[in-house]
């Protein structure tokens, strides 16, 4: 049903990235190859120029910016696999990735090559006809408008861009924040006008385009 070997990207940090190669190093007999790659460009590029089963992302990275990578992948690839790794002493960041578009959360402490394997192939038998990506089936994010057609780069597109990642980052950060304050006083009613903020700025944003 599907090639012998799961082809998967990977993106993250360090630490991470040396769990999973030690995990695979310790399983060789599991049909799994991880390819690291070092932003999220050049995971796209990659994504475009190849045929691959799932992309496996460190939602910890470079202070929680995964959580936006996996809305990223999510908003450019809506039925590809992707593996949220994450770790259970942040208070539920297991929910946030799976809110922000996760198929599946293996947590870093326990992850082996089979666990890997098995996320796949479940993600793959759910959807078969669309997970997996061939050669040549979608184009590079900077040229994809934002319903799938194509659009040439321009100065509004980088900065629309940039604008957007500002704006997960931003949101991303004040729901951890918001986790390890009390459920009241003028912190978390900081947070929540942070919040209200940047859903408006969102909001326009869409508009705008």
């Amino acid at each position: 049903m599907y090639d012998s070997v799961f082809q998967i990207l990977f993106l993250g940090e360090d630490q991470p990235w040396s769990r999973v190669s030690q995990a695979l190093a310790e399983a060789p007999g599991v049909s799994v190859k991880v390819h690291r790659t070092r932003s999220l460009n050049e995971l796209f590029l990659v994504l475009a120029g190849g045929s691959w089963h799932a992309v496996v992302l460190d939602v910890h990275a470079w202070n929680f910016q995964g959580l936006h990578f996996v809305e990223k992948v999510r908003s450019e690839y809506p039925a590809f696999p992707v593996i949220a790794l994450y770790s259970p002493a942040v208070s539920s960041l297991h929910s946030k990735a799976i809110y922000s578009g996760a198929s599946r959360c293996l947590a870093l402490d326990h992850f082996t090559a089979d666990a890997l394997h098995g996320a796949v192939l479940s993600c793959l038998s759910e959807n078969k006809s669309k997970s997996h990506l061939r050669k040549g089936s979608q184009m590079p994010l900077t040229l994809v408008g934002p319903r799938g057609s194509e659009l040439p780069a321009s100065k509004n597109q980088v900065i629309s861009h940039a604008l957007n990642n500002l704006l997960c980052v931003i949101t991303s950060n004040a729901e951890i924040l918001e986790d390890h304050l009390q459920s009241s006083g003028p912190d978390i009613h900081s947070i929540a006008e942070i919040k209200k903020a940047a859903r408006s700025a969102a909001e326009l944003m869409r508009h705008l385009k």
